[in-house]
């Protein structure tokens, strides 16, 4: 038997009311009280529906699903603030997960996973009703963690800012409701949510009034524009989510409510998320390296296209990683060190790369710092000895003065200043001014029909953006940037869509055994594509047509390849030769080297006595 109380059955009505009053209780406290409130009506829902998973109707399950993610969109901002563990289970990918360093295999819960079974051609009751049983133990845990947290204003307002990003990139993606496509109208209630903690604040009249104004206009919109594949998601975000960005941030000024100061993935400092200079870089770096002196990239630099790291010094890190193509170097695969074979994988570029959690096309290592060094004592790429090279850097006289400038005159050459100035480097290369970012912050520059064209597609019909996330367009999952996903995508041998042959290079299951991770590969940017072919970690596809006819019909397993693990839907995308070159020309709209390609006029000569 399941209680409610009628603030719970009220929820959400009762407390826009209660939050728009000046009760004696503080805006944190009434944003809790809406908190709770919603979290009972969501715990509510599914106990109901747990209750009648066998005697009703797959048409009023379907509706009691989509009223407890009604619930759930409601206070998404403030669970995945403060309970992301909990979000994951709640509301994560229907997909078995392995931990780099564990053996467990964590199976999936939640809504993603009942959506599978109640959306299913035939519906299986029984299992349907497992998975609605331990949702529901997930919330009523949930429900008692909420009563015992406090809330303080500026996670608040970061949680409902961050909710914004997660609406635009998760969200009206179709992200986490692959199969009912419920995405539009739940996008209302996400809106909703924010709307109702607002009220719990004092209004200020200017940005009230604007804030009424995005709101009203945004409801308009989705109740205009209700089909998932047609919906216009460059207006929606340009016209109502940029705005509401923006004055959310003017808001929480206008109240006096400071910014969190720890390190975030993104400086909340900034207006929207499309901002000039909005990834802070710090987040993705050791702490030991962060606030570095600018000239610590100067010094990268150079090291970065002298061949002194390499074991025979004909070789620098250039060789793979050109400038000119966007850090990455044409080939299949790079020549190995030998000059006669090739190393194992094709050379991703570097440009934004510090914009992830974890680096190689295995997520061997987290940090830029590590990979310099792996790539440097390869026997394949560079051959090097980090040691001897630090002593031929050292004795000389202008290296030497540059390594002062960079960290001070107590300065040791050696593995770690050296890998350290590489990485300070390699994290300048920043490419986020593409021409798309400036049409988002309209600063003038349009996007063609067929480019905005191709941007709906990406982000609706063609499920792109369900793995390469906006705005940074790579594996790195927002709101939060946690973690950088990888995927099993079936890539062939062979660029064939017939009788396909799966590559024999098993990726992640080699660095960290795991059966999961067999043919898994990190999801990378598609920031600067158009310059960086051949494509895929084996460099099979040679064109964005063969990456996108890839896509379209279902991956490996869509063109014939054995891959029981494959973590790309094996369904058929059916875009028309028209969208898929919109999307190939969305894509270009992407391209950003501006500023990295200019190499140093002259290297430091070395003594030849």
């Amino acid at each position: 038997m399941h209680h409610i109380t009628t603030l719970t059955v009220a929820g959400f009505f009762f407390l826009l009311a209660a939050c728009s009053s000046r009760a004696s209780k503080t805006s944190a406290e009434r944003v809790n009280e809406f908190f709770i409130a919603q979290v009972d009506s969501l715990n509510y829902t599914i106990g109901w529906f747990a209750d009648h998973g066998d005697s009703t109707s797959v048409e009023k399950l379907r509706k009691s699903f989509t009223k407890a993610r009604s619930h759930y969109k409601k206070i998404e901002s403030l669970i995945v603030f403060y309970f992301p563990e909990e979000n994951e289970r709640i509301n994560g990918p229907a997909l078995q997960r392995a931990e780099e360093y564990d053996d467990k295999v964590i199976l999936p819960t939640g809504f993603q996973v009942i959506e599978e079974e109640l959306y299913a051609d035939t519906v299986q009751r029984e299992a349907l009703q497992q998975h609605v049983l331990a949702l529901k133990a997930i919330l009523n845990n949930l429900k008692y963690t909420v009563r015992s947290n406090s809330l303080s204003d500026a996670n608040v307002f970061e949680a409902i800012r961050l909710e914004v990003l997660t609406m635009m990139s998760l969200g009206i993606s179709g992200f986490d409701s692959p199969i009912s496509f419920q995405s539009i109208p739940e996008a209302k209630s996400s809106l909703q949510g924010i709307e109702t903690i607002l009220a719990c604040y004092e209004p200020a009249d200017e940005s009230a009034q604007k804030l009424h104004s995005v709101f009203s206009g945004a409801y308009q919109y989705l109740t205009q524009h209700t089909d998932f594949n047609a919906f216009d998601r460059a207006t929606f975000i340009r016209k109502y989510l940029n705005p509401l960005s923006e004055t959310l941030y003017i808001y929480q000024q206008e109240l006096k409510i400071p910014n969190n100061r720890w390190v975030s993935a993104m400086k909340m400092d900034r207006p929207t998320f499309f901002s000039k200079d909005l990834f802070d870089t710090d987040f993705f770096s050791p702490a030991y390296n962060r606030d570095l002196k600018p000239e610590a990239a100067v010094l990268g630099k150079m090291l970065f296209f002298d061949p002194v790291l390499s074991g025979n010094h004909t070789r620098s890190c250039a060789s793979c990683h050109s400038p000119a193509k966007a850090f990455s170097d044409g080939q299949t695969r790079s020549m190995a060190f030998d000059s006669h074979q090739h190393v194992l994988r094709n050379a991703p570029t570097l440009v934004n790369s510090v914009y992830q959690k974890s680096q190689f096309w295995d997520q061997r290592v987290h940090f830029i710092e590590d990979q310099v060094t792996a790539v440097v004592t390869n026997p394949q790429e560079m051959h090097g000895d980090m040691d001897a090279s630090a002593k031929l850097i050292a004795a000389n006289k202008e290296y030497a003065a540059l390594f002062k400038k960079a960290f001070g005159e107590s300065v040791v050459i050696n593995q770690r200043s050296i890998q350290t100035s590489l990485a300070a480097y390699i994290r300048t290369l920043s490419g986020l001014n593409a021409r798309f970012d400036q049409y988002m912050r309209g600063e003038g520059a349009m996007l063609t029909e067929d480019e905005l064209a191709g941007f709906n597609l990406f982000m609706g019909k063609g499920k792109c953006a369900t793995c390469h996330f906006m705005p940074l367009f790579n594996g790195s999952v927002p709101p939060q940037y946690f973690e950088t996903e990888s995927e099993v995508l079936g890539v062939p041998a062979k660029a064939d869509t017939i009788n396909a042959n799966i590559d024999s290079d098993a990726g992640k299951l080699n660095t960290y055994n795991r059966a999961l991770h067999k043919f898994a590969f990190k999801t990378p940017t598609l920031r600067n594509a158009a310059l960086t072919a051949p494509y895929m970690h084996n460099g099979v596809y040679k064109t964005l047509e063969e990456v996108i006819d890839f896509y379209n019909r279902g991956g490996g397993a869509g063109i014939g390849a054995v891959v029981p693990n494959q973590t790309l839907p094996a369904d058929k995308l059916n875009l028309t030769r028209k969208e898929q070159q919109q999307i190939i020309a969305f894509i270009h709209t992407l391209t950003d080297t501006t500023g990295m390609t200019r190499i140093p006029a002259a290297l430091p000569a070395y003594s030849t006595e």
